[in-house]
């Protein structure tokens, strides 16, 4: 098995033996298995298990096409293999999918979503989720608490969870729905009124248009799935802070968020955390690949969950955007170039730090090093030997605050053209400062 397992990690390097293994342990035990259902099964994206199917072509009865049967070369050799499954997501360890009446709840979500739920739009970006998949986001509002005597509200509800949920539990102050979709309201307000839903109310809504200010600070709770971009992560967290209002430290006010991406993107899944520390918000769970769709092979019919807590830092980033949705064509922004470097520099001698000659010295050496010319030079002193240094650049500046009571400096270094051997910088300092203890931050 570990021959074979190894030897299918060589082509599909993005995988790990872990997963590899739980492929075909679905390949020897799931009948009926197409590309879609094991793009859902999974939550790995069209194009990774395009060329997954590729390289065990020779163990398929028809490679290229849609059902994914074994041959018998390939049933015989599975059959010999103590695969073992692999946990996609750590949902799958939740102790409510054992409650005696789970498929019942299951069946009445999915007979809403059957009656209710208008033709996805593309213009929207909606893909509707599984009643699996519905069933999950209510209840893990209902085990996080966030239910009881609360006042929720769905930014966009394509996928009807606002119903999921009042049908689940009925313990909640009130449901609003802000939505841009006129028959995606007319259909929940439709249902509620038909089911006796009580408390839901829902509010045609754009977006990327401001709140109206009777909403601001209404709500305890904000639960929404964005475009997939990050401009619509960016405006949906800003709607969600008007929606929860100020925060204080010990309020319970919280943003659930669905987003996807294929795991081949790393650096979409850390952009989208940066954005989230922007804000200010404390990501005080992730679960990977929580929510399954149809429709959204691009991402592996999947998204993960991320309960993000408000408190006294979160803020409002300025900024809002026009083009959110995956399908519109984002024209490059016009900002112009800005090379940008932060370092906290530690553990740095007292009388090197009250020593106005010796730091103009070191920050002269940086200069000189990373061929950085100066046009002026300014210094602030203050009382107790602080300092602050600024060097205005030919293209920008550089500066420097210190606080020689905790030896500790703060360097800040922009510049509007790449800065020389800027990975060098680190080293730079650590010899001018003869201190191992420095934090870089580079930024966009």
């Amino acid at each position: 098995m570990e021959n074979l397992i190894h030897q299918l990690k060589k082509h599909n390097s993005d995988l790990s033996l872990g997963i590899i293994e739980g492929i075909l342990y679905l390949l020897k035990n799931e009948k009926n298995l197409t590309n879609n259902s094991l793009i859902t099964l999974t939550g790995l994206s069209k194009e990774t298990l395009k060329r997954f199917k590729q390289s065990i072509s020779h163990l398929l009865q028809e490679p290229e096409g849609e059902e994914i049967i074994l041959n018998k070369d390939g049933e015989n050799l599975l059959s010999e293999l103590d695969l073992q499954p692999y946990k996609w997501s750590l949902k799958d360890s939740f102790i409510f999918f054992s409650e005696p009446d789970y498929t019942e709840k299951i069946r009445e979500i999915e007979n809403i979503k059957n009656k209710y739920s208008p033709k996805p739009k593309r213009e929207y970006d909606q893909f509707l989720s599984t009643p699996e998949t519905s069933y999950l986001k209510s209840r893990i509002l209902i085990e996080k608490n966030f239910v009881k005597g609360k006042s929720i509200a769905f930014l966009g509800d394509d996928d009807l969870n606002s119903l999921s949920l009042a049908t689940l539990n009925t313990g909640y102050k009130n449901i609003t729905v802000f939505d841009i979709d006129d028959k995606l309201l007319d259909s929940i307000e439709k249902c509620s009124k038909e089911r006796g839903l009580r408390n839901i109310s829902v509010v045609k809504y754009d977006a990327r248009k401001e709140l109206e200010q009777q909403y601001f600070g209404k709500f305890d709770i904000v639960v929404f799935d964005p475009p997939y971009t990050k401009s619509g992560v960016s405006i949906f967290l800003q709607r969600a802070i008007d929606l929860l209002g100020s925060v204080n430290n010990f309020d319970e006010k919280y943003v659930v968020m669905y987003y996807g991406n294929s795991f081949k993107s790393p650096e979409k899944i850390l952009k989208i955390q940066e954005i989230i520390n922007r804000f200010g918000f404390s990501i005080e769970d992730r679960i990977e690949k929580f929510a399954r769709y149809s429709g959204a092979e691009s991402i592996g019919n999947s998204s993960s969950l991320y309960i993000l807590r408000a408190n006294k830092f979160t803020k409002q980033i300025g900024r809002n955007f026009e083009n959110i949705y995956t399908f519109e064509k984002v024209s490059e922004e016009k900002f112009p170039f800005v090379d940008h470097v932060v370092f906290k520099v530690f553990d740095v001698k007292k009388d090197f730090l009250i020593s106005k000659g010796r730091l103009m010295s070191a920050l002269e050496d940086v200069c000189k090093s990373h061929r950085l010319k100066v046009i002026e030079k300014i210094v602030t002193e203050f009382k107790g030997g602080g300092m602050t240094i600024s060097f205005i650049l030919s293209n920008s500046n550089l500066t420097v605050h210190t606080w020689p009571e905790h030896g500790a400096l703060h360097i800040d270094l922009i510049t509007c053209s790449p800065i020389y051997n800027k990975e060098g910088l680190f080293d730079t300092l650590q010899r001018l400062f003869n201190t191992q203890k420095i934090e870089v931050f580079f930024i966009e």
